[in-house]
């Protein structure tokens, strides 16, 4: 079976957790709607490749961790789905969640190759490598913005009008933290196509998809530290100084990761 026709729900499930993401700060519902038919189409390619592949094996394909992986993804679809014709639109933030986490399994179910050549130069190289340097950009922008807010912020409580950050910076705290948050969230979603990126060109180049080397795993921890900063924001609507400084830890652990650990070389 072509590998392209593999790769469709993956592409699928991404344009949907890109659609779901920007329906979440402009909430226009036309990209909502857009984010729907993506996911719609991701799970529709799902189901026929299971059929297929139950039709070609002559049994449910549930033998392999990467088969049980797919019919996972499946199943939560279906859910997701069950739950939004029950409540309607108040699960529509859900998608944003929902679909990158499908996306995460189908790009390590994706059938491993041992093949070697062409390692490096390659689409899924590229798009990891590129992903993640936009990544550590957006992750450096929060924490300039989180410094200017946790000074400007403390001088404003201490009655300090005079102070270089106060005077020298007209933007509102308010636009600050805004402009810390959303960068956040983007660094968020490109730290997710880096790894998913990472999943796909480690099983087809490498011939696993996990290869255990510190880097990536400390990528994988630092992905997690920032699911739960996006987490805190918007689940625990913690704000203020106490979301700059869960920030700024997370562009120190970004900083370890990026400067400080490398590759293994194949």
């Amino acid at each position: 079976m072509s590998k392209l026709f593999l790769l469709m729900p993956i592409l699928f499930y991404f344009l949907s957790s890109l659609s779901f993401w920007i329906y979440l700060f402009t909430r226009n519902s036309k990209v909502q709607k857009l984010g729907h038919s993506f996911f719609g189409l991701g799970f529709t390619f799902q189901l026929v490749l299971f059929l297929l592949n139950t039709v070609k094996n002559k049994s449910l394909p549930l033998h392999s961790l990467e088969e049980i992986l797919v019919f996972l993804g499946i199943i939560l679809a279906s859910i997701f789905y069950g739950f939004s014709f029950v409540y309607r639109k108040q699960l529509i933030e859900f998608g944003s969640l929902i679909a990158p986490f499908i996306m995460f399994l189908l790009a390590f179910s994706i059938p491993l190759s041992q093949s070697s050549q062409n390692l490096y130069n390659n689409f899924w190289f590229y798009l990891h490598v590129g992903s993640l340097v936009i990544a550590y950009g957006l992750i450096v922008f929060s924490s300039i913005a989180a410094v200017i807010y946790i000074l400007t912020d403390r001088d404003l409580k201490r009655k300090k009008v005079n102070s270089f950050f106060v005077v020298k910076f007209s933007s509102s705290l308010s636009l600050i933290q805004n402009l810390e948050y959303k960068s956040t969230i983007l660094a968020f979603i490109f730290l997710s196509v880096g790894l998913i990126a990472s999943f796909v060109w480690s099983a087809v180049y490498i011939g696993k998809h996990w290869i255990w080397d510190v880097k990536q795993v400390l990528l994988f921890l630092l992905w997690i530290f920032y699911g739960f900063i996006l987490h805190t924001r918007m689940i625990k609507h913690i704000k203020g100084r106490k979301g700059s400084y869960l920030t700024l830890v997370g562009s120190l652990f970004a900083f370890i990761v990026f400067w400080l650990v490398g590759h293994p070389t194949f």
